[in-house]
């Protein structure tokens, strides 16, 4: 590494607080600097010398940028805050439905000499006390929301693990599966804070985001033989449980609008269209809520559907920068 290259990286790192576009402004005046100093023909260390201290230079450049700092911590405080409320409202709804209305144990009793399954909640199951530590992820998720601004990377990231390891851990008896959604939020809240507060979110990181929300879909397609490629019909109500089937109506039709408008959403966040995102987010509450009222198998499939979509789609929503 030459030693233009060695004072470049070391000034890239001490402009880590400004805006994007002002740190290439600044390190490509330096490197004008570097190229004119070159053609006269001047010693590298004489230009460093002339130019200044990594940290002189970050210094001026934040006192000319001052209001581009400020304006990128309230961006990043207001994104991380979304993001996270997000975690935590999902993770207390889903506690909720889990743990007091969705039916999770089946046993067989006898009424009349016939043999009768009953569906019976956590709460009708195993107690009050069991169902209530169902939304301890709710209460994780909301912790750094309210702790001081200097403890929350710390509290935030400690939260995350929390919820990744009771997900893992829980997802043993498929409950703690349907809080994925939750640990992704949770995560993504944490990414979005520290690029927002340093480099961004750039033409990559929309890219990824459109092929990740359109990735659910093309593999439905492409593994499964269509939209969802297999016939059913949407997730049994819980009423149905006991009656050996749903409602008459499939999705595979519909299924085809669904890849439509997930592909186009798609196209758009990758372009950078901030309201995309915000219609993703929409159609994934849409999803998950689906999910929590279903009563079979294909309920967890919504909720992680649903989960994942609008980490994608608010992540988008929150970060993008408005469009001219």
């Amino acid at each position: 590494m030459t030693a233009e290259d060695a004072y470049l990286r070391s000034v890239e790192r001490m402009l880590r607080g400004i805006g994007p576009e002002h740190r290439i402004a600044v390190l490509d005046d330096l490197r004008a600097h570097f190229a004119d100093a070159e053609e006269a023909g001047r010693p590298v260390d004489d230009t460093i010398a002339s130019l200044g201290t990594p940290n002189e230079i970050a210094e001026r450049a934040h006192e000319e940028f001052g209001a581009d700092r400020a304006a990128a911590e309230g961006r990043a405080e207001r994104a991380w805050r979304m993001l996270q409320g997000a975690a935590a409202v999902s993770a207390l709804v889903i506690g909720v439905v889990v743990a007091f209305i969705m039916p999770t144990h089946t046993i067989a009793t006898s009424e009349g000499g016939a043999s009768v399954l009953q569906h019976l909640t956590i709460l009708q199951n195993d107690g009050v006390w069991v169902a209530l530590l169902i939304l301890v992820p709710a209460v994780v998720a909301a912790v750094p929301l309210v702790v001081a601004r200097a403890a929350r990377l710390a509290v935030a990231a400690i939260g995350g693990t929390l919820l990744t390891l009771l997900t893992v851990i829980a997802a043993f008896t498929t409950v703690g599966m349907f809080f994925l959604p939750v640990v992704l939020l949770s995560w993504t809240a944490l990414i979005a804070w520290a690029r927002l507060r340093g480099p961004g979110f750039g033409r990559g990181w929309r890219i990824a985001g459109g092929v990740l929300a359109a990735t659910p879909v093309l593999l439905s397609g492409g593994l499964l033989g269509g939209p969802f490629g297999f016939e059913f019909g949407p997730p049994r109500r819980y009423a149905d449980y006991s009656e050996g089937g749903g409602p008459d109506f499939g999705v595979e039709a519909a299924g085809w609008a669904l890849v439509a408008v997930i592909i186009a959403l798609a196209v758009l966040i990758a372009i950078g269209f901030r309201w995309a995102g915000w219609a993703l987010a929409a159609l994934a509450l849409v999803v998950l809520v689906t999910g929590l009222v279903a009563g079979s198998m294909l309920a967890l499939l919504f909720v992680w559907l649903g989960g994942w979509w609008l980490t994608i789609g608010l992540a988008h929503a929150v970060t993008a920068v408005k469009r001219p």
